[in-house]
């Protein structure tokens, strides 16, 4: 199946305006028409959720496009790709775990609110009774 870039778009979320970047940046090497438009392939579509998986998870477009023409470059580059992919789980993981310190102090705080709210509620009761 192929897709146009507004189809491809909308499928994951993203504006054409976003995959046009990616091509020219040298992500993504569309495939193009007779008469010069851009389609994808169910393979390009792959490729395309891995960009959109790397770059929510914080991956620099440039880190990405590095991968991609390591990719490019065949089995030779294997333990590099790894290594990208490592690097980036390591990251991951250091945000999750400070995303975990932040929402604790979060919780912490609502249940702080929580407490001043139920005293006051309480106060006013007690004025009223």
């Amino acid at each position: 199946m192929r897709y146009t870039i507004s189809q491809a778009a909308k499928k994951m979320h993203l504006t054409p305006f976003t995959i046009r970047y990616y091509d020219k940046e040298g992500i993504l090497l569309l495939h193009r028409t007779e008469k010069g438009a851009r389609y994808f392939t169910e393979s390009d579509m792959e490729q395309l959720e891995m960009v959109c998986c790397l770059k929510s998870t914080g991956m620099p477009v440039k880190e990405i496009k590095k991968y991609f023409d390591l990719c490019a470059l065949g089995d030779g580059t294997l333990e590099q790709r790894r290594e990208i992919f490592t690097l980036h789980r390591d990251h991951i993981l250091e945000e999750i775990d400070q995303l975990q310190k932040n929402l604790a102090k979060i919780e912490r705080k609502i249940q702080k609110y929580d407490r001043f709210v139920r005293e006051n509620q309480e106060k006013a009761a007690e004025a009223k009774a």
